[in-house]
């Protein structure tokens, strides 16, 4: 299956829906003979679908963002440091 890019203007308003004369440029390419009704219709499903997967994204990167542990607040900086080599006889175990 061959994608075509069929280029559209984008609307100066972010939050308005493409218009029917688009939708029908893009839908109806292939000799479809999609009405406008349906065409509303598909429009109307696709953007709620967007919506969903939009809400779910913000959900889960909201959530991905409370498990991030941060490694620059340690409560404990002004105690003393582990020295990095083993023990007095150099020695691991």
């Amino acid at each position: 299956m061959k994608t075509k890019i069929i280029p559209f203007k984008p609307h100066p308003d972010e939050n308005a829906k493409l218009d029917l004369d688009t939708c029908k440029r893009i839908l109806n390419t292939d000799g479809n003979g999609y009405t406008d009704a349906t065409i509303i219709q598909i429009r109307d499903y696709l953007y709620q679908l967007a919506e969903i997967e939009c809400r779910y994204f913000k959900q889960w990167q909201a959530e991905q963002n409370n498990n991030v542990v941060s490694i620059n607040m340690n409560e404990h900086e002004t105690e003393q440091s582990i020295p990095l080599y083993p023990g007095e006889y150099r020695r691991t175990g």
